[in-house]
């Protein structure tokens, strides 16, 4: 039975159409698409570079909010999430009964096939450092500035998973908060990286979305679940369902794989029951090989 839709943006860039077929060849090989359909909200121009005879890929065109002219020229992460609100997204209440919002640089594993959890799951932001007590300071002075209440969880601005109405309705708030975020920055200067910084506006929004509806998204949540970075070197357990391809000096970076750094590794020496394994061998392997290892009719 179909009752997830795992909700991804896709823009017109090589970047996203090689982090596509990242989660694209993990929902396959990992099993999800018996259980659940991956969404695909395109630049017009990307939806038709994107698999056309797979049942379980659902693609939407959205036009990009980052254009020429716009609020959002030249912050390109908007588009994950604003593309992902309104009225061609309202409709998946209706046909999937839970919805996970993730990037599309990540790797799902067998473990998400039949996970269908009773509380919102979060996932782990690193968009800023434990050390950078600046960060969680002006979060919450900004939150008081704006009358909105933080609940004291930081870190939850990633992805989620969770009935699909409170996915959606997340959606809608962060995309408020992004740009009273973006006025905020625009008033008081941009920061700097990983302190305070309107790089990461879109995450910083998510945080507030899910603070100011505590009871809602937080209190009985599980927390930091998805997003396992991808340089771990642990096993995958039980509860690694989802993992996040991250920039690092350890493997596996995805900056280091996009350099080159791996090309010479023999595909045959990853073990595939470790994380960071796991997200090379995917991210390395030709999606018809997958197809055949796994019996994929489509």
């Amino acid at each position: 039975m179909i009752d997830l839709g795992i909700l991804i943006y896709i823009d017109d860039n090589p970047t996203m159409y090689q982090e596509f077929d990242w989660i694209y060849k993990s929902w396959i090989y990992s099993g999800n698409w018996r259980t659940s359909d991956l969404i695909a909200v395109c630049h017009p121009d990307a939806i038709d570079k994107l698999p056309s005879n797979d049942p379980g890929l659902v693609k939407m065109v959205a036009e990009p909010m980052a254009v020429p002219g716009s609020r959002w020229e030249g912050y390109k992460f908007i588009n994950s999430i604003g593309c992902l609100s309104g009225p061609h997204t309202d409709a998946l209440v209706g046909k999937y009964t839970w919805l996970l919002r993730t990037d599309a640089d990540v790797f799902l594993t067998a473990n998400l096939v039949n996970f269908r959890p009773s509380v919102v799951v979060q996932g782990r932001g690193n968009y800023a450092h434990p050390e950078g007590s600046e960060v969680w300071t002006k979060m919450a002075e900004f939150c008081a500035a704006n009358g909105v209440r933080h609940g004291g969880v930081f870190g939850c601005g990633s992805s989620l998973m969770a009935k699909s109405e409170l996915v959606l309705h997340l959606l809608r708030r962060q995309l408020f908060w992004s740009e009273k975020l973006q006025d905020h920055f625009k008033e008081y200067g941009p920061g700097t990286w990983p302190g305070w910084f309107a790089g990461v506006i879109t995450m910083y929004a998510a945080e507030i979305a899910a603070n100011e509806n505590y009871d809602t998204y937080l209190r009985y949540a599980y927390h930091r679940i998805l997003d396992m970075e991808s340089m771990l070197p642990y096993p995958i357990d039980s509860l690694v369902m989802h993992i996040h391809a991250v920039p690092t000096d350890e493997h596996f970076s995805k900056s280091q794989y996009r350099q080159g750094a791996y090309q010479n590794t023999d595909l045959r020496t990853l073990d595939r029951s470790k994380i960071n394994h796991y997200a090379h061998w995917i991210a390395a392997t030709p999606l018809d090989q997958i197809k055949r290892e796994v019996g994929y009719p489509f």
